[in-house]
């Protein structure tokens, strides 16, 4: 800026004293307009737009302000004073400024980011030149803002850990999940994501189960459900509502009946069949129950031919690993059933069926119920 427009300026300062709500703000876009049209400027110029805008800030409006942060903050010579005093300010102004300036110190960041307001700490997740520390401290912020933020941030450098810790947050936000499906480059960490992931990211991740599991191709699979427990499945499938079937899967795969209910409102399907097929349900049985459980795949012979592919060419193995990895349990979802059914049983009856299990105590082999071993 010249002296001469600077002059110019100061008479327009005076005449906005008249009405300052309206013209100050005005002001202040039009003298940060002349500082950022040229790269490089004069201490001169430096000085009186910092005399200027100093006087000027603290009475912009937010979405003024806004503005003129975004503009300070690629200036390379902006002065420190005004920048330090647009964050001062909060809002949407100190956000950009956060996500913007290159010129802010590390430290700082690190301490917003470890400590600082969290819309502060999003807009630094937000930033393209994150590194691993400042991602790792982020990825341990609690606010949801923060991690959609860092998810979104396709250049944020996320080591497998903080991607991990993301993804068990993930399964039970939505938003979160399809920000973290869309950086790509699908692995089996990826797995508890499932019900978020579209239909090519779902066949995706059904063949990396698959090829994961490779080594143990010709082992014998787990037996199927009992009939007791597949009676049960059925007469739960077969009421009018649906809750009734998102409890019973809830407690048969041992998860929460959120969970439960997500499982069985999928919309294609698929997450209900990887279930029936984790549970060991016989395949004649998902034939049956599919169209009762999930109405669509009655009306849809492309869905139900695809379902039922998928009973006969998953190993039960592989779906306990992806319905695992949704519902975040650590036992298999035939572990979880049998013992889910267990615990509905009288005590005696429960007894009754351990008698004759092994079991060990102190490394020695021992029959439940035998008062020899000790």
């Amino acid at each position: 800026m010249s002296n001469d427009i600077y002059a110019r300026l100061r008479e327009l300062a005076a005449s906005a004293e008249a009405r300052p709500e309206v013209m100050r703000p005005v002001l202040l876009r039009v003298i940060t307009d002349l500082f950022v049209l040229h790269p490089r400027h004069t201490l001169e110029e430096i000085r009186l737009y910092e005399e200027m805008a100093g006087k000027l800030v603290p009475d912009a409006d937010e979405a003024s302000l806004t503005i003129v942060a975004q503009k300070l903050a690629q200036a390379a010579d902006a002065p420190a004073s005004v920048m330090k005093l647009v964050r001062e300010r909060g809002g949407a102004a100190a956000r950009e400024m956060f996500r913007i300036d290159t010129r802010i110190e590390w430290r700082e960041l690190r301490q917003i980011a470890a400590s600082g307001p969290g819309e502060h700490a999003a807009a630094i997740a937000n930033r393209p030149d994150l590194d691993r520390e400042l991602t790792k401290i982020l990825s341990q912020r609690g606010e949801r803002d923060i991690a959609l933020a860092l998810a979104a941030n396709a250049l944020a450098p996320l080591a497998l850990d903080d991607l991990r810790l993301l993804i068990a947050r993930g399964r039970d936000d939505a938003d979160l999940a399809r920000a973290l499906l869309d950086r790509g480059d699908l692995s089996l960490d990826h797995l508890p994501l499932y019900l978020a992931a579209d239909p090519m990211e779902r066949a995706r991740l059904i063949r990396l189960t698959r090829c994961a599991s490779l080594a143990q191709a010709g082992r014998p699979d787990a037996a199927p459900l009992d009939r007791q427990l597949c009676l049960r499945l059925e007469a739960s499938a077969l009421r009018p509502d649906r809750a009734s079937l998102a409890l019973t899967m809830a407690e048969m795969l041992d998860c929460s009946p959120d969970c439960g209910r997500r499982l069985v409102e999928d919309e294609s399907g698929d997450a209900l069949t990887l279930a029936f097929i984790a549970l060991g349900v016989p395949s004649e049985i998902c034939a049956r129950l599919l169209p009762v459980a999930f109405p669509p795949i009655a009306l849809s012979r492309e869905i139900f031919d695809r379902n039922l592919t998928l009973v006969a060419s998953l190993p039960r193995r592989d779906a306990n690993r992806i319905i695992g990895a949704i519902t975040g349990g650590a036992r298999s979802a035939a572990t979880a059933s049998y013992r889910a059914e267990a615990r509905r049983r009288p005590l005696g009856e429960q007894l009754g069926m351990q008698a004759d299990r092994p079991a060990f105590r102190d490394g020695k082999r021992r029959t439940i119920g035998d008062d020899s071993a000790g």
